[in-house]
């Protein structure tokens, strides 16, 4: 009988693409409809390639007490099916063992060189054996390194946490990123929508709901007739702390795909102007996409550079500044492995200097909000302190008064999951003096 196990070889082939590439993985997850057309293997697939991406450090950490030489050695065909069958080993109670170990081994069979089907046996073997008891670092030796291993971080993360936070909330930080979350959507009042009958509400903002069912929705009419607007619970927030207004001209700097640009438009009723600006005229077609199935005539789509744009002056600015994106690891659990500390300084400097031309082209009066997914010290409030000590007209107004008796409220917002539902989130509330 031919072996036939579609998902289990798409999942080896993106795992394969995106570890010789390093590009998001999201990349790698658009168009499934196309390559699987049964719903269940499209399923299996995405959670094997997001699961095995999520837990990498862990799967790495157990193979390598069963393999002779170290896994990096490997072939990368040979390196992900050990990786899946490790993983569904580990993590996926509804595969029996004999089958995860047995679809491992045809697998390299048929995708990988000769001598690796019988690698992946002995290993997978081993593992199966261990799996309710998996060998692990012991916590009381190394914290940092315990921790990394068991919740699948670098860490160098783990590390910054642990100083950053405590040890407690950087482990329940550390358990939250490997959650997958659900789908948070924002109902558009334009249309006088209702949110999906499955729908819960979400999150401190009015209008944000959970769904489960992530893959019905997007077939679903409440979607396609603009209903509602993907759009995690806390990234809402600096489009809050900004409270544009009716009839205002406000700038996003920094806007695709564009969620907080089109929030900027509802608050304001769509009346008035958002200049949606991006360096990325591809990344800005997702955002025309979705200004159209909203019914926004309010925004209009800028291609520019955040650091060197002319246009103004606004009454209000967002600048929600690219980043390390260290707050979003439940959605995107490929970031972990591909940002590094090295990348910090730069980030830093980037951010900084979308900053200062964004205030540049603020009224007198006007308000600027400062925003990124980021947890790191360098790319938050260390880029707000920088800014506001070299710029006399610039005035922190902090964020608690906004929202009242939230604990992410102080001077600044920042989210942190394991503490609070959703993505990691900062954001700062500048005013830009008249005189």
């Amino acid at each position: 009988m031919k072996f036939s196990d579609p998902a289990r070889a798409l999942a080896l082939r993106l795992l394969c693409d995106f570890e010789a590439t390093g590009a998001p993985l999201d990349q790698f997850l658009e168009g499934l409809e196309e390559r699987l057309p049964i719903a269940r293997d499209r399923r299996f697939a995405r959670h094997l390639v997001l699961g095995v991406t999520r837990w990498q450090a862990q799967l790495d950490w157990i193979l390598g007490r069963f393999t002779r030489r170290p896994l990096e050695s490997c072939s990368p065909a040979a390196r992900q099916i050990l990786r899946l069958g490790a993983y569904q080993l580990l993590h996926l109670d509804k595969v029996p063992s004999r089958a995860a170990v047995h679809t491992a081994v045809e697998l390299a069979k048929r995708h990988a060189t000769r001598g690796v089907p019988k690698l992946v046996n002995a290993v997978l073997r081993r593992v199966a054996a261990t799996a309710a008891c998996p060998p692990l670092p012991e916590r009381g030796e190394d914290l940092a390194g315990h921790l990394s291993v068991c919740h699948s971080h670098p860490r160098w993360l783990v590390e910054r946490w642990l100083v950053r936070w405590g040890a407690a909330p950087a482990e329940a930080l550390l358990q939250a990123d490997n959650q997958q979350p659900p789908l948070y959507v924002r109902l558009n009042p334009l249309r006088n929508a209702s949110p999906p009958e499955t729908a819960r509400p979400a999150g401190f903002l009015p209008g944000f709901f959970a769904l489960e069912d992530s893959e019905s929705f997007f077939q679903s009419a409440s979607f396609r007739e603009g209903h509602c607007q993907v759009q995690d619970i806390n990234a809402g927030l600096p489009a809050a702390l900004l409270q544009p207004q009716p009839g205002e001209r406000v700038l996003d700097a920094c806007s695709a795909p564009g969620g907080k640009a089109t929030q900027l438009a509802v608050q304001m009723q769509d009346q008035g102007l958002v200049v949606a600006a991006d360096l990325s005229a591809r990344r800005l077609g997702r955002l025309r996409e979705n200004q159209q199935r909203l019914g926004l005539r309010s925004l209009r789509l800028l291609v520019e550079d955040a650091r060197s744009g002319q246009s103004g002056p606004f009454d209000r600015v967002l600048v929600d500044a690219p980043c390390s994106a260290t707050g979003t690891l439940a959605r995107h659990p490929d970031v972990r492995w591909r940002k590094h500390p090295e990348q910090l300084p730069a980030l830093s400097a980037a951010q900084y200097a979308m900053l200062c031309r964004a205030f540049a082209r603020l009224r007198p009066g006007g308000v600027l909000v400062y925003s990124t997914c980021s947890l790191e010290t360098e790319e938050n409030d260390g880029v707000v302190e920088r800014f506001l000590g070299a710029t006399p007209a610039a005035r922190l107004e902090p964020a608690a008064p906004f929202f009242p008796d939230q604990p992410w409220a102080g001077a600044y917002v920042q989210t942190l999951p394991g503490r609070e539902p959703g993505d990691g989130c900062f954001a700062a509330r500048i005013r830009r003096g008249i005189q």
